[in-house]
């Protein structure tokens, strides 16, 4: 929910810069109300557009979906996440061309015993530090911290990565180089993750492309499979269900 707000912020923001404060206040049942406010000098908002930000598959107005991208889907997930958590996400301050603060509340218990092993069917899977060691990768993303988290997990486990801010660079960086795996973002301005493996299709493209979606619905996962998509990984993204993914176009993992 945090890193979806923090995404946001920085994706609205141009000028000026982000920041998050985060207070706990314990209670006498244990638990603590953890408040996470992420301000930003970005676009802002008017009164009138504050309420539909929450609404599913709803922007602000259209001109917000042909600039910036995105479905309109990552507030209304991370609200409801909210609530099952006893929480709420509200916007605490905002006025249009003058930044937002975005404030995220939620009820999080104390964990007593903290030398406790974890469940071994929950614990994480184990890769090999080069698992895509001298892989060429090119991660496709129209949001920068998208691709520089990406990036970085990537070029940590060895990998060679190149990154393309929208669906027609990809396209292009993909023919013109010599890439062993492209991750693909599917929702993103100007021509979109289907475009832009159609676009490679009519080339005869043959390296694998694997669809980067915040669709977690298992009709968004035929839709990109019956596209001729490779793989297929939800936002947000589980490193080592990433790793998994991309290792097993090359290298194995144990």
């Amino acid at each position: 929910m945090s890193l979806n707000l923090i995404g946001n912020a920085v994706k609205f923001t141009e000028v000026g810069g982000v920041e998050v404060n985060v207070r706990s206040f314990p209670s006498s049942d244990g638990k603590n109300r953890i408040t996470i406010d992420v301000n930003d000098t970005g676009i802002g908002i008017d009164s009138e557009h504050k309420e539909k930000l929450f609404r599913p598959f709803t922007q602000a107005d259209n001109s917000m979906t042909r600039k910036f991208g995105g479905t309109g889907l990552g507030l209304a997930l991370s609200q409801r996440l909210s609530h099952a958590l006893s929480g709420e996400i509200s916007i605490s301050e905002g006025k249009l061309g003058k930044g937002c603060t975005f404030t995220l509340t939620f009820i999080a218990g104390c964990t007593q015993d903290r030398t406790k092993m974890p469940d071994p069917l929950h614990r994480p899977i184990r890769v090999k530090s080069d698992c895509l060691k001298d892989m060429k990768i090119l991660v496709v993303d129209d949001s920068p911290d998208n691709q520089f988290l990406v990036a970085r997990l990537l070029k940590k486990n060895g990998a060679l990565v190149e990154t393309a801010q929208d669906g027609g660079e990809g396209y292009r960086m993909a023919l013109s180089g010599s890439f062993d795996i492209v991750l693909m973002d599917i929702q993103m301005p100007t021509m979109d993750g289907y475009q832009a493996k159609h676009a490679l299709d009519m080339r005869g493209y043959k390296k694998p492309v694997i669809a980067l979606t915040a669709h977690a619905m298992m009709e968004e996962r035929f839709k990109t499979e019956a596209a001729g998509f490779a793989g297929h990984l939800t936002k947000p993204l589980i490193a080592t269900e990433l790793l998994k993914t991309v290792a097993s176009f090359g290298k194995t993992l144990h």
